[in-house]
């Protein structure tokens, strides 16, 4: 696989242009920065939640950690409880066309909720899984925001060494 079909299928029917890049096997966002020589500010990454039965992909940069405080704070309305993260077992559901750890950051896709972090506004191209772990595909920043515009943007993550003074505020 080199793109996940859904992700394709999607891409072809928004008519957004990318472009599929192969690197070496790799296990984590990080790490397919590292090798596929981009910095990870631009790697689009994905982490799912819920609260309830409402599912939610939050789209980060891989430098990045999601701060479920803010999630709890902007997108609890309706639903009583945290949000947590989704077992393994229901990313397998979700996303059946896609291999465990290389979720594509595109929950329209999937018919997901979708929200994204603002820092990613600014990039000129933006990575992104595509559904296995030996290749990512690439947007433009114009592309990026095309696909995203009718999802909700809003800071919610931050650099790892912040991370424990933003978890504590609301």
């Amino acid at each position: 696989m080199s793109l996940s079909t859904s992700v394709e299928n999607y891409l072809s029917d928004s008519h957004i242009g990318y472009e599929v890049l192969e690197h070496p096997y790799s296990y984590n966002a990080i790490q397919t920065a590292q090798i596929s020589h981009i910095t990870p500010a631009h790697l689009a990454k994905a982490v799912v939640v819920k609260a309830g039965d409402t599912y939610l992909m939050c789209v980060l940069p891989a430098s990045h950690v999601l701060v479920l405080n803010w999630i709890d704070r902007d997108y609890s309305a309706g639903h009583s409880g945290h949000h947590q993260l989704v077992t393994e077992d229901e990313l397998k559901g979700l996303f059946p066309d896609c291999e465990l750890g290389a979720i594509p950051a595109l929950g329209q896709a999937f018919d997901m909720k979708v929200v994204w972090d603002s820092s990613l506004r600014h990039a000129d191209k933006v990575y992104l899984e595509a559904g296995d772990h030996r290749h990512i595909f690439q947007l433009s920043g114009q592309g990026f925001i095309e696909v995203m515009e009718k999802s909700d943007h809003a800071t919610i993550s931050c650099t790892p060494d912040t991370l424990e003074f933003y978890q504590h505020l609301h």
